[in-house]
């Protein structure tokens, strides 16, 4: 019995071994008829998710399982990495990768170009092309240069100008936002898809994950009460805060420096359409920039009252609601914390004035009163340098 086994055991061919690929592919030099290099690092390789869990060359190369005469065909089929990542798969199959929008260019993102090939890591290994500190450089290879904005600039350049990308590049914080926080890892949508991370309808939701007190505080205000019920009006993080290049508040360049913020409020809240439609007056822009916060502001003043100063930034509440800055009982604090020692008479003047002579005539009263005094001394002034220059003059004359 053991005789006739033994040539249907020889005649069977076992798989080939990573030691049987490495044979050829840890040659360094070793490169395809077109040039392309086949070198595969075994220590590398080993070191990979892959290698710590013992599979095998063929079980991704798997055309390669009925191959019998080795060195094999130099052609291979694709890796189909969706054999075991079945749902990542799906994904990117769906996402903007696997699917570029009609008008952009088509680009086919597979696996490898964010993963690697044969030396893939973990995504929280230190290492790994995914890491959160490396994963700006890894989606660099290709929106750097290849995927540009209307203006010419890539996201990439943008971002990195941005506090997130500051405070993870430079401060190694990694738990700032980069790309996959925010736009996802596999099921990349486009801005205008509803199922997009960075959608009008989930923009809230997403950079709410990391600014958890900011989106709580916000959908307690008015913009926040009428976002929930599906207005395409209201501002989002992005309207006022920008996309890519988001910028602290501090930050010159920042559209809600203290300096901008109202011509960013504006936007909106000069809007005839929306004020008809809402019921808010405009001119707050006209009205702000008329006063002496907002002639303060225009020269550069950053300690100037702007809109959020007075209104709050995210959770801004209608002047009735008991907790809104701008509430009668709540104004004199709200002045109270530039002005030392506020009180409510303080804070009886109208501050967005169409017509001060009608709408707030003792402040306008009081500005003549300055104007003219101002304008007197002035004068003043001038006729005694006047006075003082002539009679030098003379005594020169004179000598």
């Amino acid at each position: 019995m053991s005789l006739l086994a033994a040539p249907a055991a020889a005649s069977t061919i076992s798989p080939a071994s990573n030691d049987d690929c490495l044979t050829c592919h840890s040659d360094s030099s070793l490169k395809s008829s077109a040039g392309k290099p086949l070198f595969v690092d075994q220590d590398k390789f080993k070191a990979s998710v892959h290698g710590q869990a013992e599979i095998a060359c063929i079980d991704c190369h798997a055309d390669l399982k009925k191959v019998k005469d080795f060195p094999h065909p130099e052609k291979l089929q694709p890796v189909n990495c969706g054999a075991c990542h079945e749902k990542d798969a799906a994904q990117v199959k769906a996402s903007i990768h696997g699917q570029p929008q009609e008008g952009q260019i088509p680009i086919t993102v597979t696996c490898r170009d964010c993963h690697g090939t044969h030396e893939i890591r973990g995504k929280d290994d230190p290492e790994s092309l995914i890491f959160p500190i490396n994963l700006p450089t890894t989606c660099e290879a290709c929106h750097l240069e290849r995927v540009k904005t209307k203006r010419g600039r890539s996201f990439i350049e943008m971002y990195n100008q941005s506090a997130h990308y500051k405070a993870l590049e430079k401060a190694g914080l990694t738990l700032s936002a980069n790309c996959a926080n925010c736009h996802d890892g596999h099921n990349i949508r486009s801005v205008s898809d509803p199922q997009s991370l960075v959608s009008r309808k989930n923009i809230i939701r997403t950079c709410g994950v990391c600014h958890v007190g900011i989106r709580m505080g916000y959908l307690e205000g008015v913009h926040g009460k009428d976002y929930v019920k599906g207005s395409q009006d209201v501002p989002v993080c992005t309207d006022c805060h920008s996309e890519h290049n988001i910028q602290s508040p501090e930050d010159l360049s920042s559209p809600v420096y203290a300096t901008k913020v109202a011509g960013v409020c504006s936007r909106c809240h000069d809007d005839e359409r929306l004020a008809r439609q809402y019921g808010f007056l405009t001119s707050r822009l006209k009205t702000f920039s008329s006063s002496y916060h907002g002639t303060a502001s225009k020269f550069g003043e950053t300690r100037a009252a702007n809109c959020a100063s007075c209104h709050g930034f995210h959770d801004i509440r209608v002047s009735i609601d008991p907790k809104s800055p701008i509430n009668p009982n709540n104004l004199a604090k709200t002045c109270g914390k530039c002005h030392a020692g506020a009180g409510k008479n303080f804070a009886k003047g109208k501050i967005h004035v169409v017509s001060e002579k009608t709408e707030n005539k003792w402040a306008y009263f009081a500005k003549i009163f300055y104007i003219v005094v101002i304008a007197v001394l002035i004068s003043v002034f001038l006729i005694f340098i006047a006075a003082d220059l002539y009679h030098r003059l003379r005594i020169r004359w004179k000598h």
